[in-house]
């Protein structure tokens, strides 16, 4: 073979570019300790590093978001460890002042200021904020969670860091939760709120017959009988009338009930609240409630359902004193009114409130009084307004309904107009012939003194044209549900929750009527409406649900006629049934009333613009339990007022399909909670010197001792909020380990992949050096070489 210069320059070129790409490439690994610079020089070891590289940029990331995850969830942590140190300072200090009797106003007063110090550091710990974040507003965290009412101003999210592909961990305790939050694992308690006594011990001279024997106050057992309970005229056990208690409630399902229970008097206690708890469905194999009584003779009544707030109920007793032995004569009544306007029916009251009521009785009868002979009550307490009782300078005008014109006392007229109470307390006494000072009004209640006890008297409310009026309010204890929203400045609420029976869970603007129904059902139902505008105007409404057309009518001019009637649309503009009639419905008619603010005209249009409208003066709305609550958005202290009822209530034969406002027993504990209304209670119940639960004056606060057992409960809910926390915070500093573990793990497998092994390229690159050096000197040599050579 020819050897042309050619072919020799195109071989050393060849072998030049080669041993210089070699020394390149394994210089440049060198200098790099990578395997490849480019990824075209191996795209599969470029492809596996550039995935372990995105995983190893991941778990950084997830390291650093764990590791602030896990500061954000230490801070909570230690606001937890203030949290139980405060409560158990309040627990200490509640406890002290339990001591009924044990210490004085002045020291009682000193616990309940240095229990507003705790309760105020604790709302404090709540607004805890770290860097401008707070820790317990959920994910609303520029909002400080706590306003100065103890109201809760964030939300319910959960603040979440991602610490893998689609996986997250919570690392907050949202305010919702902690503040408002719901134990399922505890049952509903609730208790009738008037101290119960053994009237035969309390009232010997009357019951037994014993002039000289001396009174002894002595809470009622169960082994009492309910002639000891409700009392008698006489010492005579064999012509003792039987009484009857009127219950109503709701179970732990949400169905209510009204059911009477007639017991005869030498019946025991113990029988009488195994009535009760029959009424609620206990049978003798199994028990849905446990009815109990208190230390102070109060009945209550646990749900054994845990986790429900459904539990309603109320009591009260009549017994007619003229009925023969072994009957319930009067006292047994289907029409609540008619029962209460009887002369010869006393009441036996359970329990009591401070809450408004309307007037619904036209007739009030003089009764007397069994624990003092010759003593007459005419009718109920009188209050005003506000629930606070009149007295012998109260003008009639303020007590009455703007519709009464005078009062028939016996067959004479009284006018309301420029009279006051004691022109009607000298007015009895003209009538009945009785000397001056004879009538006299003690807490709101007319008391006249007849030592013939032949008194006799009724009393009757009128209006101008010389009609019976209801003017009288009913007794306290009886009235469950005819009863006014509570009033705060410018707020008025409900103290019902609305609750979807099927769920339990509290009700929400788009919850519909029938769902939260006790029966199952509105159809057909007229909700009774009595209420004062914004603007002090006196009004009725009636709302009637009905299919295929729901609609509601207004008295404008308080005549006890229905002027203007209205269709309820729904959001479509459409006709709405009965039974699809939803909260935020009810609540805009609400607050069109309460606003004097109605449609113009009767289509949907002047409809939702009456709405709107509304909205702007008046706000309605469900809080965080379903109580409905209404805010006068033109005035501090508003002048509404707001009484909302079934209309049947005072028909016993039935339960009303919804309760809004309610004389119900107070709530010793139940699964909700409310801390901070719960805190302030309590220390009001402090502040007030009231150790177990006293209606008599109308409070319904349940009280000291009843306080210890809800702040346990308070207590726990901490505990558990705090275990979660914990939980959460190792479960951040697992995943910040793990995270670090595993970045290390991918990036020595990016470093076997992807890294030069230095020996090896080293001597690669010496091979490639001495290779080079070789083909330099060979090529010389060639380059030398002539034909002399080969001569």
């Amino acid at each position: 073979m020819r050897i042309t210069n050619q072919l020799f320059f195109n071989n050393t070129q060849s072998n030049y570019q080669s041993s210089m790409k070699g020394l390149h490439n394994t210089n440049q690994q060198l200098s790099s300790g990578l395997k490849i610079q480019y990824s075209f020089e191996d795209t599969g070891i470029y492809v596996d590093a550039m995935r372990l590289d995105y995983e190893a940029s991941t778990l950084a990331q997830v390291k650093q978001t764990s590791a602030k995850a896990q500061s954000f969830a230490n801070n909570t942590d230690k606001a937890f460890n203030q949290f139980s140190s405060s409560l158990d300072q309040f627990k200490i200090k509640l406890t002290q002042a339990a001591n009924d009797g044990a210490m004085s106003d002045t020291s009682r007063e000193a616990i309940a200021n240095e229990l507003e110090a705790i309760r105020t550091h604790l709302a404090s710990v709540a607004n805890t904020s770290i860097n401008g974040t707070f820790l317990f507003s959920g994910s609303a965290t520029d909002v400080k969670p706590i306003g100065a009412n103890g109201s809760y101003k964030g939300n319910g999210e959960s603040l979440n860091a991602l610490v893998g592909s689609q996986v997250q961990l919570a690392y907050n305790i949202d305010g919702q939760s902690l503040f408002l939050g719901s134990s399922g694992d505890y049952n509903k308690k609730v208790s009738a709120n008037m101290p119960m006594f053994n009237l035969t011990k309390l009232h010997p001279g009357v019951m037994q017959g014993n002039e000289g024997e001396i009174s002894v106050p002595t809470y009622l057992k169960t082994t009492d009988t309910i002639r000891d309970m409700v009392g008698d005229t006489d010492a005579d056990t064999a012509n003792d009338p039987n009484a009857v208690f009127y219950v109503s409630g709701v179970n732990s399902h949400g169905t209510s009930f009204n059911t009477k229970i007639e017991m005869t008097s030498n019946a025991s206690v113990e029988d009488f609240l195994e009535r009760i708890g029959h009424a609620y469905g206990n049978t003798s194999t199994s028990k849905v409630v446990d009815v109990s009584l208190n230390d102070h003779g109060q009945v209550e009544v646990t749900d054994l359902r845990k986790g429900s707030n459904q539990l309603e109920f109320h009591i009260f007793g009549a017994v007619d004193r003229s009925a023969a032995a072994g009957t319930a004569g009067n006292a047994d009544a289907t029409d609540l009114d008619a029962l209460f306007a009887n002369q010869n029916v006393d009441i036996v009251e359970f329990m009591r409130s401070d809450f408004s009521a309307n007037a619904t009785l036209p007739t009030v009868a003089s009764r007397e009084d069994f624990t003092r002979p010759g003593t007459f009550k005419m009718g109920v307490p009188l209050t005003l307004g506000d629930g606070s009782h009149a007295n012998a300078a109260t003008n009639l005008d303020a007590l009455f309904p703007a519709n009464v014109d005078h009062v028939l006392v016996g067959a004479t007229p009284l006018s309301v107009a420029g009279n006051t109470v004691q022109d009607l307390l000298s007015a009895i006494e003209t009538e009945a012939a009785l000397p001056a000072g004879s009538a006299r009004i003690e807490n709101g209640q007319i008391l006249v003194e007849d030592t013939t006890s032949a008194f006799s008297l009724t009393l009757t409310t009128r209006d101008v044209a010389n009609v019976n009026v209801a003017g009288f309010k009913t007794f306290d204890a009886a009235n469950f549900e005819r009863r006014g929203f509570e009033l705060d400045g410018n707020q008025l609420s409900g103290n019902i929750s609305q609750i979807v029976n099927e769920t339990g869970n509290y009700a929400v603007s788009n919850t519909k009527l029938s769902e939260a129904s006790n029966t199952g059902t509105v159809d057909g139902t007229t909700f009774a409406l009595e209420f004062v505008d914004i603007q002090g105007n006196v009004r009725k409404a009636e709302i009637n649900l009905a299919s295929p057309q729901s609609t509601f009518s207004v008295d404008m001019d308080n005549d006890g006629v229905m002027d203007d009637t209205y269709v309820i649309f729904n959001g479509k503009g459409e006709d709405t049934a009965a039974d699809d009639v939803t909260y935020r419905q009810l609540m805009d008619i609400v607050g069109m009333v309460t606003s004097n603010v109605f449609p113009m005209t009767p289509d949907d249009a002047g409809y939702n613009t009456a709405i709107t409208n509304s909205r702007n003066r008046v706000d309605v709305n469900l809080d965080h339990q379903g109580h409905i609550q209404i805010v006068d958005k033109t005035s501090s202290v508003s002048q509404m007022r707001l009484t909302m009822h079934d209309a049947n209530a005072n028909d016993f034969s039935t339960p009303s399909t919804l309760n809004f406002m309610s004389n119900n027993a107070i709530v010793v504990d139940e699964p909700s909670l409310d801390i901070f209304k719960d805190l302030d209670a309590m220390i009001e119940a402090v502040r007030n010197g009231t150790y177990r639960a006293d209606g008599t004056n109308g409070d319904r606060n349940p009280g000291i001792q009843n306080s210890l057992e809800r702040l346990d409960h308070i207590m726990d809910h901490f505990t558990r909020q705090h275990t979660k926390i914990g939980a959460l915070s190792n479960a951040l500093r697992d995943s910040k380990d793990r995270a670090t573990l595993l970045e290390v793990n991918v990036k020595s497998v990016k470093s076997e992949i992807i890294d030069a092994d230095y020996g090896e390229t080293m001597m690669k690159f010496q091979q490639y050096v001495l290779s080079y050096q070789a083909m330099l000197s060979s090529i010389s040599k060639i380059n030398q070489l002539s034909l002399v050579n080969y001569m």
